[in-house]
């Protein structure tokens, strides 16, 4: 063997198949915090717990089988879980409960962006009740003129999702569900290859962990041995 060359040190076999199942489980996770991130208020909180869980995951296949490619197709697949399955739960829930509302744009504010002033209006309902996210980008706001007049959007009665427009187009909720489905298919497919080549890489190299295979014996163990030869 070439001088400061050494072998992989495989995982013992139990230790793949338990970081196997942990990775096999990962999905659940990342659907939750999909779901969490359609709140405006649970946003960023979403969004820091769906990059550590994409990247705990990650790791956890990386440790099962230090593959390159395994780094790729769980960055891909994970997003895709995460990312998809909170769009698919925002129009699911918009379509079956979202309610064409008539609000009234009370007040318009800019703030700076990178191409201009990004205008922001505040809402309020004509028929009185609460309205929860009631500020708004874009859907009719499009400048300080437009405050006082009114607009038709479709409004989440829970509370739990911002406002979105009337004429919000949910054809494509089928084509989503599928996808997701396929997402998690293809995270459980990568877990399987992963555990194949951990068991695999296993039985090839038993060694323990934290001990290469050739490694020589210490300055103790030879004097022990010594002393049992004499």
């Amino acid at each position: 063997m070439a001088p400061g060359s050494r072998k992989n040190v495989a995982w013992p076999p139990h230790v793949v198949r338990r970081l196997a199942r942990i990775a096999a489980l990962v999905p659940l996770l990342m659907v939750g915090i999909g779901v969490l991130g359609t709140s405006p208020d649970w946003f960023p909180a979403a969004l820091i717990l769906g990059v550590l869980t994409v990247a705990l995951a990650i790791a956890v296949l990386m440790a099962t089988a230090t593959k390159g490619w395994v780094f790729f197709a769980g960055l891909i697949t994970g997003l895709a879980v995460a990312l998809g399955s909170g769009l698919v739960f925002q129009a699911a829930l918009m379509q079956s409960q979202g309610r064409r509302t008539e609000v009234r744009i009370t007040s318009v504010y800019t703030t700076e962006g990178k191409t201009g002033p990004i205008y922001h209006c505040r809402l309020k309902r004509t028929d009185g009740r609460p309205m929860d996210h009631a500020d708004i980008v874009g859907m009719g706001c499009n400048g300080k003129e437009d405050a006082g007049t009114t607009e038709d959007l479709l409004v989440d009665p829970s509370g739990w999702l911002a406002p979105q427009p009337a004429d919000a187009d949910f054809s494509s909720l089928p084509v989503g569900v599928v996808g997701v489905g396929v997402a998690i298919g293809l995270w459980e497919l990568t877990v399987w290859q992963t555990r194949r080549i951990g068991l695999r890489e296993a039985a090839a190299n038993p060694t323990a962990p934290g001990r290469p295979s050739g490694a020589k014996p210490s300055a103790d163990n030879r004097s022990k041995k010594k002393r049992k030869r004499r």
